[in-house]
């Protein structure tokens, strides 16, 4: 499996489904990164990041591609699983609403494995065995809860900020 995309363009645009190359010009555009400063960057030839990455007729990309352009704007190897994931379940969002959201979630994430590992250390009496897999749904439900909670706060705030009599 060596190319992960074709020439779909983003689903808000054109009703197709987007692809990991979407992401990258989302990630680029919220980071303000250049096609140059990607060329430089990984030194691929600034014409095949541009074949890649444009949006009309654009070349397939390949895994190792996708990897080392992101790689090179920072983006780990887990966000870049999210991304796939994310890709493959087609929600209907847009690449720059992809980009945001998987932003999140690899900041809460990261260390995340490390953390909880620690909990054998810091709980007494907490064993290896006590952390069963269906602890993640309630754990999954939970960060979704705070989310939503935490954004609806943000909203109430905004609205509150915004004086609609005075149109």
């Amino acid at each position: 499996m060596g190319v992960v995309q074709q020439g779909d363009t983003d689903t808000a645009v054109s009703g197709r489904s987007y692809t990991i190359a979407d992401y990258i010009l989302a990630k680029m555009k919220a980071d303000g990164v250049s096609q140059r400063t990607i060329s430089l960057n990984t030194g691929y030839s600034k014409s095949r990041i541009n074949r890649i990455l444009r949006n009309d007729g654009r070349l397939p990309i390949t895994i190792v591609e996708a990897n080392t352009i992101l790689g090179s704007m920072g983006v780990g190897q887990f966000e870049v699983a999210l991304a796939n994931e994310v890709i493959e379940s087609r929600p209907p969002i847009s690449a720059d609403e992809m980009a945001a959201v998987l932003s999140l979630i690899a900041v809460v994430i990261e260390g995340l494995p490390a953390k909880i590992a620690s909990l054998l250390e810091t709980i007494d009496g907490l064993e290896s065995s006590d952390i069963r897999k269906e602890h993640g749904v309630r754990v999954h439900n939970a960060i979704f809860d705070m989310l939503k909670a935490l954004y609806t706060r943000l909203i109430e705030r905004k609205d509150e900020r915004i004086d609609y009599t005075k149109f």
